[in-house]
C-alpha cells in the first residue's frame, strides 16, 4: 500500500513537472513571436535590430506613460460636475503633441531598420508594416507588448 502511494505521488509529481516544462516552453515560444521574427534575420542583424528596438520601445513607452497620465486627467475632468473646457483642450493638445513628436521618431526608426535589412527582407518588412497595429502612439504595432530586454 505504501509503495503504491509513493508510486502514485511520484507519477503525479512527474506529470506536474512535465506540464510545467511544456507550458513554459509554449509561453516562451509565443512571447518571442514578434512581427520582426518573420524576417529571417542573421545574428548580426538581430543584434543591431535589438539595439534599435530597445531604444525605440523605451522612447515609445515614455510617450505611452505620459499619454496614460493625460487620459486620466481628461477622464477626471469629465467626471467633474463642471468640467474645465480650457484644461481639457490643453490636455488633448498635449496628447496630440506627443503623437506628433513620435511620428518623426518612428520614421527614423524605420529608416534605421531599413539600413540593416537585405532587399528581400525589406519586402517582408513592408508586409509587416501593412498589417497595422495598435492605435495611439506611432509604431505601437511594430513591437506589440513585448519588452526590449528579450535579447537571446
Amino acid at each position: 500500500m505504501k509503495t503504491k502511494l509513493l508510486l502514485l505521488l511520484l507519477a503525479a509529481s512527474l506529470a506536474g513537472n512535465a506540464a510545467f516544462v511544456v507550458t513554459t516552453l509554449v509561453a516562451r515560444s509565443q512571447r518571442g513571436r514578434l512581427p520582426m521574427d518573420r524576417l529571417g534575420l542573421d545574428a548580426e542583424q538581430r543584434a543591431r535590430i535589438l539595439v534599435l528596438r530597445r531604444d525605440f520601445v523605451a522612447e515609445r513607452e515614455r510617450a505611452h506613460a505620459r499619454m496614460a497620465v493625460l487620459r486620466d486627467a481628461l477622464a477626471d475632468e469629465v467626471r467633474k460636475a463642471t468640467p474645465d473646457r480650457e484644461r481639457m483642450t490643453r490636455t488633448t493638445a498635449e496628447m496630440t503633441a506627443i503623437q506628433g513628436r513620435m511620428r518623426p521618431k518612428l520614421v527614423a526608426h524605420l529608416l534605421d531598420m531599413h539600413g540593416v535589412l537585405r532587399p528581400d527582407q525589406r519586402t517582408l518588412f513592408s508586409s509587416v508594416l501593412r498589417q497595422g497595429g495598435t492605435p495611439g502612439c506611432p509604431g505601437a504595432g511594430l513591437y506589440p507588448g513585448a519588452p526590449p530586454s528579450e535579447a537571446k
